[in-house]
């Protein structure tokens, strides 16, 4: 729960630059860089959660001790690949907690395992199906 109040977007970019000491500027060109990507609200403000502010201090940590950009993407990785991982680490789970309910004889609820393109909605789907239930 902790981390899913820690990836929650609520902080403005005014925020952030008051908390991380970087300007706006710095803060739009490290997204540019695929370094940080902040949700976008109705109005496509930026809006950054806690994650994202510890990902900018990091950031500004290793660039102070002489790390380039470049440098840092190869260290923490983008915005991208680390949207996939905790994608996969999601659908990790949601796999574990499908087999264990399968090999607790739950196996009525479970009639068939298929592939699937679009695991996410699946996943939502499920977790609906076992709320009504």
């Amino acid at each position: 729960m902790a981390n899913q109040e820690a990836s929650t977007p609520i902080y403005s970019i005014g925020v952030v630059k008051k908390r991380t000491e970087l300007t706006g500027r710095q803060i739009r060109y490290y997204e540019e860089c695929d370094l940080v990507k902040p949700a976008r609200t109705e109005g496509n403000q930026r809006i950054y959660s806690e994650n994202d502010i510890k990902r900018l201090t990091e950031i500004k940590k290793l660039l102070d001790e002489g790390l380039n950009i470049a440098g840092i993407k190869k260290k923490i990785g983008t915005a991208g690949e680390m949207a996939n991982q905790e994608e996969s680490t999601k659908s990790s789970a949601y796999d574990g907690r499908l087999l264990n309910k399968f090999d607790r004889g739950g196996r009525k609820g479970l009639t068939s395992l298929y592939p699937v393109s679009n695991r996410a909605q699946l996943y939502e789907v499920l977790d609906k199906k076992n709320k009504n239930n």
